[in-house]
């Protein structure tokens, strides 16, 4: 498995006394997120965000739509 010293995992329990160690990159796995991150659009990013939470109001509040 050529592991080494500092090598990283992530654990995922299968079960009550199960679990499976991955080895993971967690500088590609940072850089591929960021590289993702850079082509968000932040202004719709913001008009989603205020649409959803206008409509989570809407319906707390049992206000209708005008």
């Amino acid at each position: 498995m050529k592991l080494e010293e500092g090598d990283e995992f992530v654990a995922e329990a299968l079960g009550e006394d199960t679990i499976i160690l991955k080895k993971i990159n967690l500088r590609v796995l940072l850089e591929d997120e960021i590289e993702k991150a850079k082509s968000i659009d932040l202004d719709q990013l913001e008009r989603e965000i205020g649409e959803e939470s206008n409509q989570l109001a809407r319906q707390r509040f049992k206000v209708s739509h005008r």
